[in-house]
């Protein structure tokens, strides 16, 4: 993002609360920026009570650059249950309705769980840039449970390397023999096509999904998507639970591989049927190797 320059067009107003109706801050941070200097009136500094006249020229510095301790106290402070923790990593229970990381500065008043770690940890090691610090995988916003989050180089080196070997790996037996598994729940709606897919697989669990496909989103390269399906469990007759294990982690893969099999997960705004409630899948089950060399399994 470049400097933002922008023209005021209305009647007599102060600075301050002019931007926050532009920008999705609050006024705390905009007096942050302003009291530094960093916005400008008609290309000068002013203070944070100057009232804008019409024809005013507004200049912002880079607000890329603000992603740093000035804006991220602004985040909002969440909990989030800690499932285990040691030196070198933690494991956390992600909450539905709750980001893994923001997507751009512009999520900066969405909870998450970059801002969470933000506010508890002081120095995590970073896979990208320091606004993902410590985060390893993802889960979609409406989808809750264990997330493996890095503390320190040590652990982000060794679990960085277990997630590369599961995703270069080639064929499902030789990704099921890396010592990082995840498990998920779902609960999906039952279409009247799901017999012809349950006549395929009553008899022969686990069941392997294993296609190439193109996400839902932007941008998406076709890829080899694996699920197994591991249990199902019938609810009623409109609904029943699936537990499943992925072996490549795709944007969306497992709400994409059941409603393609008709069986679109409860409560899928994309997938499914748009609701106001939270989707119903859920990360419930991790295996992996420490840092220790010690296998550890968390479920919930």
């Amino acid at each position: 993002m470049e400097k933002v320059s922008l023209v005021f067009e209305g009647e007599s107003e102060r600075i301050d609360t002019w931007l926050t109706k532009q920008f999705s801050y609050s006024r705390n941070f905009f007096h942050h920026i302003i009291e530094r200097g960093w916005v400008l009136v008609n290309w000068k500094a002013v203070k944070k009570s100057n009232k804008l006249k019409k024809g005013d020229i507004i200049e912002i510095d880079d607000l890329e650059r603000f992603i740093s301790p000035v804006i991220l106290d602004e985040a909002p402070d969440i909990d989030i249950p800690i499932v285990k923790e040691e030196d070198d990593y933690l494991v956390i229970n992600k909450p539905k309705w709750v980001l893994s990381h923001p997507n751009s500065i512009w999520d900066i008043l969405i909870p998450s769980v970059v801002w969470f770690l933000y506010h508890r940890y002081s120095a995590l090691p970073s896979v990208w840039n320091f606004i993902r610090a410590g985060l390893l995988h993802r889960l979609d916003k409406d989808t809750d449970g264990l997330m493996i989050i890095a503390k320190t180089e040590k652990g982000l080196a060794h679990f960085k390397e277990l997630f590369k070997r599961k995703s270069e790996s080639e064929s499902l037996e030789e990704k099921d023999v890396v010592p990082l598994k995840k498990w998920y729940r779902a609960v999906s709606e039952i279409l009247p096509e799901w017999k012809v897919f349950l006549g395929k697989i009553e008899w022969k669990l686990p069941y392997v999904i294993q296609e190439v496909v193109k996400a839902k989103v932007p941008n998406m390269t076709p890829k080899m998507w694996i699920t197994q399906i591991e249990k199902i469990e019938k609810i009623s007759d409109k609904q029943i639970k699936l537990y499943l294990q992925i072996f490549t982690g795709r944007t969306h893969q497992i709400r994409y591989h059941l409603s393609s099999h008709w069986l679109p997960i409860v409560w899928d705004y994309l997938y499914g049927k748009e609701s106001s409630s939270p989707m119903q899948l859920t990360a419930y089950r991790l295996e992996f190797e420490d840092p220790s060399w010690n296998i550890v399994c968390l479920e919930i």
